[in-house]
């Protein structure tokens, strides 16, 4: 056998393992899922598991890893203030903002699952600290913190976070109903209706 149908053979096994993996968390939630279980469900030994991943936290770590990795770098993206005030009165979807919901929307499910109850306890806390760390590394190459300085960077992090984060896990929740097009426009409105919402509240 070469060595590039070796890895072939490899990375199928691998990626047989992860789907299954996923399907039983959906059905039974994670903590009864067991490698047992899924070495059954997945036609292989234990022992082929176990050339993969140490144990089942292992397994959820490296996909939850490989997901926010993803997101944290393609978070982090140039935000024109001038253009994206052009986008919301043109009612026209913003790229970068849609980039960030495409990427959202192709691990949309799997993210959900992480997010749910039948996910593990840890994920919703290290999504949210992604969302927060690539939203103060935004700000900061914006120069949004240079224009702000009597405000804590944190706290302006933390405010603009809790809206991404507020819009995009009732996107996920609802079965994101809406286009990454569509939010991206929803999005932007809720931005600029914020003095709006201040005055009013």
């Amino acid at each position: 056998m070469t060595g590039k149908i070796h890895e072939m053979i490899t990375a199928g096994t691998r990626a047989l393992i992860e789907e299954n993996f996923l399907q039983l968390m959906e059905q039974e939630g994670f903590h009864k899922v067991s490698v047992r279980n899924l070495a059954q469900r997945t036609h292989i030994n234990r022992g082929t598991f176990y050339l993969h991943f140490t144990d089942k936290y292992d397994l959820l770590e490296q996909l939850q890893s490989e997901i926010l990795t993803g997101l944290e770098q393609i978070m982090v993206v140039r935000i024109v203030h001038a253009e994206m005030l052009e986008h919301y009165l043109n009612s026209a979807p913003y790229p970068p903002l849609v980039h960030i919901f495409e990427y959202l929307q192709q691990h949309g499910q799997r993210i959900g699952l992480f997010l749910g109850a039948k996910g593990e306890a840890g994920f919703p806390g290290q999504f949210k600290e992604v969302i927060r760390r690539s939203f103060y590394r935004k700000l900061e190459v914006n120069g949004v913190f240079a224009e702000h300085p009597e405000i804590p960077p944190e706290y302006l992090a933390a405010h603009s976070a809790s809206i991404f984060l507020g819009i995009t896990e009732e996107w996920l929740r609802s079965g994101m109903p809406y286009t990454p097009d569509e939010l991206s426009v929803i999005y932007i409105r809720i931005l600029f209706m914020q003095p709006e919402l201040v005055r009013r509240s």
